[in-house]
């Protein structure tokens, strides 16, 4: 169960003893939270610091002679655009000006055109030494108000000029029943300013960096585990090329120069289909075994070129009639023969060239 502590600071002496170390008085409410309210457990005075630290949180309510107040007309009640003339206005009624006090404000008539606003305000050095003291004793207080205050401004006082000059007191029900309402809504939080409450900011603030550093180490491993995976990928890439490279030795031995062994395998591989490209629609096979059958006479292939469409011969006759027989017999088997570059040679020969192209084709 949270346990809430709501101070009301009371010492009449209060601005004597904050100049010394004497003891100030005060009165010590426990709330206890619960969904949609707060249920009174107990009230100590001057509580040990022993009892203070089962309370989760604090407010500190403070002696309404200790506040000084103004009430301003406007034409309007937003409390954001208030925030920003209020002090223009109080600057010019305050002979210290703005920068010397704490300030906070309550709309307390709303109606007609112009609109009366409760400015209340204190000397900024001592809410310092209020606050030094109670954060000595392990009081942080979340916001500070004044039940005595809030009391007279909820009760809608029409002369409420003369009740906050001469104020009445009030009962202790009536603080708790206060107490309650501003723990669920404040009307007065006079803790602004270079006193704002700021340990939910820091704990907010230790929660993102411990999120940060969470974060930092996922990342960390996440990048680690990457880095891993990248320095296996590149092992087994460079074990594959160099098996690569020792496969493409074995292929070609012939190429000591080796600088990419993929591209320099596509060119090997490009050359050898264009050479069997050649051998499409050619049978060198039946060619030969024809020519060894025919065994022409006087008749010697020097070279023989097998193209994708056409065979091409260079020999050398003896006479004209062996070539012309030579020609009538192939006839017989292919498609096309013709004879050409007849050149006489020396020792009573003849230099030709036979073309032959398949029936298929």
């Amino acid at each position: 169960m949270k346990k809430i502590g709501f101070i009301d600071l009371y010492d009449p002496e209060i601005k004597e003893k904050l100049e010394t170390n004497n003891e100030i008085k005060y009165s010590l409410y426990v709330f206890s939270e619960t969904a949609n309210d707060y249920k009174l457990l107990n009230k100590v005075e001057n509580p040990s610091s022993e009892s203070l630290k089962e309370i989760s949180y604090f407010c500190l309510s403070l002696p309404i002679g200790l506040l000084n107040f103004r009430i301003l007309g406007f034409p309007f009640t937003e409390k954001e655009k208030l925030r920003k003339v209020i002090p223009f206005e109080l600057n010019n009624l305050i002979m210290r000006g703005v920068s010397n006090i704490i300030h906070d404000f309550a709309v307390i008539d709303a109606s007609g055109d112009n609109k009366k606003v409760l400015a209340a305000y204190m000397d900024k050095k001592t809410m310092g030494k209020i606050l030094k003291r109670f954060i000595s004793i392990g009081v942080d207080p979340y916001f500070i108000t004044s039940i005595e205050l809030c009391h007279i401004i909820k009760d809608k006082i029409e002369n409420i000029a003369s009740e906050l000059i001469t104020p009445k007191i009030i009962s202790d029900e009536d603080k708790i029943k206060t107490a309650i309402e501003e723990l669920k809504a404040n009307t007065i939080n006079l803790r602004t300013g270079e006193f704002a409450y700021t340990k939910d900011v820091e704990k907010s603030g230790k929660m993102l960096k411990i999120t940060l550093i969470l974060l930092l180490s996922l990342a960390f491993t996440v990048n680690a585990n990457l880095a891993f995976k990248i320095f296996t990928a590149q092992n087994e890439l460079s074990s594959l090329k160099q098996q690569m490279r020792g496969m493409y030795s074995s292929l070609f031995p012939a190429d000591k120069k080796i600088t990419d062994e993929l591209y320099q395998m596509k060119s090997h591989m490009k050359n050898l289909n264009e050479k069997s490209d050649i051998l499409i629609g050619v049978n060198p096979l039946e060619l030969m075994t024809n020519l060894s059958h025919q065994k022409p006479k006087g008749i010697v292939f020097d070279e023989i070129n097998l193209d994708r469409e056409v065979i091409t011969m260079k020999g050398e006759a003896i006479s004209m009639g062996d070539l012309d027989a030579v020609k009538k017999s192939l006839s017989e088997t292919y498609h096309y023969v013709a004879v050409s570059d007849i050149k006489p040679l020396s020792e009573n020969k003849i230099l030709f060239t036979v073309i032959i192209k398949d029936k298929s084709l």
